[in-house]
């Protein structure tokens, strides 16, 4: 399907995807421990990705390429995902990290030229690599049998790197990339529901602004609590929102998650 504006892009609908990302939910260890306590969390999220990517288009092409979600099934092919939580008292720094690279190819058709244009099959092998990094401090706020209630700011970083091969038949064909950041402040809430000695229910939430017009997270589940660490699932929603003017148009991933939280 091709938009026809005046502009040299290749517009791509990224499908459902396998992806990994998890990180900052609170656990629900107790409050009363002085000194500095560290946890590290090893984490999945086997979500679906959908949004919006712009990258640059064969030039001298006139409208944009578009790639249905159905006619693309992207490859994770490497990924890295941890979180770092350091606790003082009341006081919390957390780090959330996830690397991903995802590639593919695509056939469609694409005009070339003036106005109305001449249609070309093209065949893009198309390449996604990306960054996302949470940074926060946290403070509590209130905590007592019933759980945990506790305040979080910080930054957050999007990378995102895309590159195609254009294969437009014959002896035709070129190499295009393009790579944006984006870093956003965002403000938000987190805690836990103590049900038990070792159940709560983890959850967090946040929304910001900045190189984007809105960027949002939401996290709810359920953990376990063992003398080592935790182990706990639930489901999140991770979401960002630009004005148009940038290879990110807009981006949300959601699904289930689940994680092995590690005490030291």
């Amino acid at each position: 399907m091709i938009s026809r504006h005046n502009t040299n892009k290749v517009l791509l609908l990224l499908p459902a995807a396998a992806m990994a990302l998890f990180g900052q939910a609170a656990t629900a260890t107790a409050g009363d421990q002085t000194g500095w306590q560290f946890e590290t969390t090893l984490y999945g999220w086997y979500a679906g990705m959908d949004g919006t990517i712009i990258s640059p288009g064969p030039a001298g092409a006139e409208g944009d390429l578009e790639v249905d979600a159905s006619d693309i099934l992207d490859n994770l092919q490497m990924a890295f995902m941890g979180t770092l939580e350091a606790r003082h008292d009341k006081w919390a720094i957390i780090t959330d990290l996830v690397y991903l690279n995802m590639s593919d190819d695509a056939t469609t058709s694409l005009k070339i030229g003036p106005e109305p244009g001449r249609p070309v099959n093209a065949t893009a092998d198309l390449d996604f690599s990306s960054w996302i990094v949470n940074a926060g401090i946290g403070y509590d706020l209130a905590e007592g049998d019933w759980g945990r209630l506790g305040l979080i700011g910080g930054a957050r970083y999007l990378s995102v790197d895309i590159e195609g091969d254009f294969n437009l038949g014959g002896p035709y064909g070129l190499n295009r990339s393009e790579s944006k950041d984006f870093w956003n402040g965002f403000i938000g809430l987190r805690g836990a529901i103590f049900l038990s000695e070792n159940w709560y229910l983890p959850y967090y939430a946040d929304i910001g602004t900045g190189d984007s017009d809105l960027t949002w997270q939401l996290f709810a589940g359920i953990g376990y609590r063992f003398g080592w660490g935790d182990v706990k699932a639930g489901y999140r929603y991770l979401g960002f929102e630009q004005d148009g003017d940038g290879i990110v148009e807009d981006m949300a991933v959601s699904g289930p998650a689940m994680g092995v939280v590690f005490r030291f």
